[in-house]
């Protein structure tokens, strides 16, 4: 065989292994996904993408702003505005517009900001019920099987009930009477909320 053949051939193979070497290098740190949506359709820059059944955010250049582990995320500003609901195992929860998760998957349900008490939105967890802020914070442990609206009964209260007990929690978030009333016709509750107004 003539050594020009050989070496053409040699540097074809070597061309070749560095040209794979090459490919696999730089797909070795890129993210591939199932599907991915049009850019701009939950915030300007920002794609929806799904790997394996999950969906997170990529920007348009390709960074992952938010790792695909939500099962659902709904459009920003449903809820709160620059927050978006996402759901992971049946759990609710919220991430910012910024990718940042503020409220970590947790609750079975979530209400709208603002139906109680302006920047609270009631959560359920496990059957109970609480309330969480604007900040994401949890301002009222969910521990209740029911509160009514603030100032059904007194400006700034909320009626709750738990384990069939009724008491109030104020619009701080405290209880101001701990459930402990069978009924809110009892005298001894009536006469506590007179208390309070002096």
């Amino acid at each position: 065989m003539d050594s020009r053949k050989y070496n053409i051939i040699s540097m074809k193979k070597t061309n070749l292994t560095l040209l794979i070497l090459m490919i696999s290098l730089f797909s070795f740190g890129q993210q591939t996904y199932n599907h991915i949506e049009e850019f701009g359709n939950y915030r300007k820059n920002w794609a929806l993408v799904e790997k394996d059944g999950l969906l997170g955010f990529i920007t348009s250049d390709g960074t992952e702003i938010v790792k695909p582990q939500y099962n659902r995320i709904l459009l920003f500003g449903d809820y709160r505005k620059d927050w978006a609901l996402v759901e992971k195992e049946g759990l609710l929860g919220f991430i910012t517009s910024d990718g940042t998760e503020i409220v970590k998957p947790q609750y079975n349900n979530i209400l709208l900001f603002g139906d109680y008490r302006k920047d609270w939105a009631l959560v359920e967890k496990e059957g109970l019920l609480g309330f969480i802020n604007s900040d994401g914070t949890e301002i009222v442990k969910p521990q209740y099987n029911n509160i009514l609206l603030f100032g059904d009964y007194r400006k700034d209260w909320a009626l709750v009930e738990k384990d069939g007990l009724f008491g109030f929690i104020s619009n701080d978030g405290s209880e101001i009477i701990k459930p402990q009333y069978k009924s809110v016709k009892d005298e001894n509750f009536m006469k506590k909320i007179q208390e309070s107004k002096k």
